[in-house]
């Protein structure tokens, strides 16, 4: 069976050499879970860390218990195609849970805990999931009750401690092609209700080039990221592209981003490899806890981070204080690290998202799907029939019919390609700013803002304006112990002027405690413009 380590993009030293020197292998019988149990049975395969204990899994007992997990679902009714819902945090038992659903040729249903009761609701009854598993906490047999799925309860022990020993492990699983269903990933639903995102086995073999952005995978490598697994970027990316190339990962969350705890626990696990949004970056670089002084205890070779841009302050001082590159990778839930940063192949500017990776072909496309040149502001689009794009959005066939076109798949991101095919990232299509004749992205404004040292967050959005058909408006969130003033506007208004343009400066900067954040981390910017609505006068507030 072909596996993901198996078509690693070669090791040929350029983004032009490994493009045209990359071939997608035949896709035929194909497993995400037989791919990620497939290292050596003594090898480590989680890292659990808890607040009173660390507790390794190697790959042949997470195998042993997926077996065992397995029989049990069966006994519940779960056959091909069926769905069972995961509602787990980052835990040896959400491994265990999404390996042995796959091993069924079931399709695994994240729900991530932090979802209110309605949007949890929404999921188990859009999905149709027969089996709800889960911790048993307050509120969730009454959802199992509301959408009649059947509750598998981990318990106050969960699975490490004998609890699945009992139970006879499945020996014979059903066979699966790569294009059979296999994940049911809900989008972060910033503009309506949350689509869920259908892919096949196929998708863990399109993420090959994440070996390219961990600047090639090593044996003896530990992978960690505080995002959700719940999520796309964090399931894939933190738990089933490092298991399938046979490497180690940490399995931590806790309720609120801690830098220095995160980087006590890279320290004790001996992290190499981590993943982690521009937004957990800044904490680390903000707080002090990550510095040269640190670094020299830790085993840390890479960063690797996505979700949004991020701007050349952060990549300076992942450069300057902590020796390492930033590889950004670009994606959505519906086709994932299609776009990125490798520095094996050569660094890129770090304001660009980056080159397509070898094997996936992007393009940037007018409003009739056309390609346009360097320099022209476009939709980015990869090719639909790519192993790393959904398979459809489910039930909702008007919905799949819009983002498929003309054998595209449309992301709904702007950008523009210069002349050596570094991607420009300028927002999503719904994001994009019309003000004054000119089309604007937030991403390069809110860089520049974000560069100031007094600024903690930034989000910019077009406001509407009766002379400029927008206005462009930044809600920034400032720095402990940092007050408002007139003066600190005007510096970072001149500095979108010389970084950005004239064009592009913020006529208003309202100063904000936080911004409202999707259930995956993103800057909500739709809540932005409804909260706000027009803005009639000259006066930052």
């Amino acid at each position: 069976m072909t596996g993901l380590a198996s078509i690693k993009a070669p090791q040929v030293g350029s983004w032009e050499a490994a493009r045209d020197a990359f071939r997608w292998p035949a896709l035929a019988d194909y497993n995400i879970a037989t791919d990620c149990l497939s290292a050596p049975a003594g090898r480590p395969a989680l890292v659990v860390v808890a607040p009173d204990r660390t507790t390794e899994v190697s790959f042949g007992r997470l195998d042993d218990l997926s077996s065992r997990l397995a029989g049990v679902l069966r006994g519940l009714g779960v056959g091909v195609g069926d769905r069972v819902a995961v509602k787990l945090p980052q835990s040896a038992e959400m491994a265990i849970a999404v390996l042995a659903t796959l091993k069924l040729g079931a399709v695994v249903v994240t729900v991530s805990n932090v979802l209110g009761v309605d949007a949890v609701a929404h999921r188990l009854e859009d999905s149709g999931a027969l089996v709800l598993v889960c911790a048993g906490g307050i509120g969730e047999r009454e959802l199992a009750e509301r959408t009649g799925a059947t509750l598998l309860v981990t318990g106050d022990e969960g699975w490490l401690g004998g609890a699945l020993d009992g139970h006879e492990p499945l020996t014979s699983f059903a066979s699966s092609g790569a294009d059979d269903p296999a994940l049911l990933l809900y989008t972060s639903g910033t503009t309506g209700s949350s689509k869920g995102v259908l892919h096949g086995h196929r998708v863990l073999l399109g993420h090959h080039a994440i070996d390219l952005a961990w600047d090639h995978v090593r044996e003896g490598d530990v992978a960690y990221s505080p995002v959700d697994w719940s999520w796309a970027g964090g399931l894939m990316l933190g738990l089933l592209v490092p298991l399938a190339y046979g490497i180690t990962v940490v399995a931590y969350r806790e309720p609120r981003f801690d830098a220095e705890r995160t980087v006590a626990i890279m320290r004790d696990t001996g992290v190499s490899v981590g993943l982690f949004p521009p937004t957990a970056l800044r904490v680390l670089q903000r707080s002090g806890a990550l510095t040269k002084e640190t670094m020299a205890t830790l085993r840390l070779r890479v960063l690797i981070s996505g979700a949004e841009a991020v701007e050349s302050e952060l990549a300076s001082w992942a450069r300057d204080e902590l020796g390492l590159s930033v590889n950004n990778a670009f994606g959505q839930t519906e086709a994932n690290a299609l776009i990125g940063h490798a520095n094996v192949l050569g660094e890129l500017d770090p304001r660009c998202l980056g080159r397509p990776y070898p094997g996936h072909e992007v393009a940037i496309l007018d409003a009739r799907q056309q390609p346009v040149g360097p320099g022209v502001v476009g939709e980015i689009a990869v090719r639909a029939d790519d192993p790393v794009c959904m398979l459809r959005y489910w039930n909702a066939p008007e919905a799949t019919a819009a983002k498929f076109r003309n054998g595209w798949l449309l992301t709904g991101d702007s950008a523009h390609a210069d002349a050596d095919g570094n991607l420009y990232f300028h927002g999503r299509a719904d994001d994009i700013i019309k003000s004054g004749g000119y089309r604007l992205g937030p991403a390069e404004i809110e860089g520049a803002i974000l560069a100031h040292p007094d600024v903690a967050e930034c989000a910019v959005v077009g406001l509407p304006d009766p002379q400029r058909g927008q206005e462009v408006t930044a809600f920034v969130v400032l720095g402990a112990d940092v007050v408002p003033s007139p003066e600190l506007t005007t510096e970072l208004q001149s500095r979108v002027r010389a970084e950005v343009g004239a064009h592009a400066y913020p006529r208003h900067i309202e100063y904000v405690d936080g911004l409202a954040k999707s259930s995956t981390g993103k800057v909500d910017r739709a809540s932005l413009r409804r909260a706000y609505g027009p803005v009639t006068d000259e006066a930052s507030r």
